[in-house]
């Protein structure tokens, strides 16, 4: 009878063990998600204001090399600049983006400041 009691106990700290283990498992995952979406938004918000601000100041430099020039060779001179940073981005894409998603998930995933 005891016996069946202590199994019993056991059994039903079994189940609140695993339904913690489980509650612990899904504010992780919470977290780890509004992290990642928070930084994300950041990121494209300032993707966006980044490129009205890029765009104003390349027509603006555009303007003023054509009106400068005389002809439209300044449209081709922003053209280019714009090509070469272009290439400069396509090859260091790895090391600008999967490595800093892959570092923030490590982060955010693995917990690493809650473990030193």
């Amino acid at each position: 009878m005891a016996r069946d009691k202590t199994l019993a106990e056991l059994a039903q700290e079994a189940r609140e063990y695993a339904d913690l283990r489980l509650d612990e498992v899904k504010l992780k995952a919470t977290r780890g998600l509004s992290t990642t979406l928070g930084q994300t938004l950041a990121f494209l918000l300032i993707f966006a204001v980044l490129s009205i601000v890029l765009g104003l100041l390349a027509l603006a430099l555009l303007q003023w090399l054509n009106a400068l020039l005389g002809a439209p060779w300044g449209t081709l001179i922003v053209a280019g600049v714009f090509i070469i940073a272009l290439i400069l981005l396509w090859l260091n894409r790895q090391k600008l983006f999967r490595d800093l998603f892959v570092q923030l998930f490590i982060d955010v995933f693995y917990d690493t400041d809650a473990e030193e």
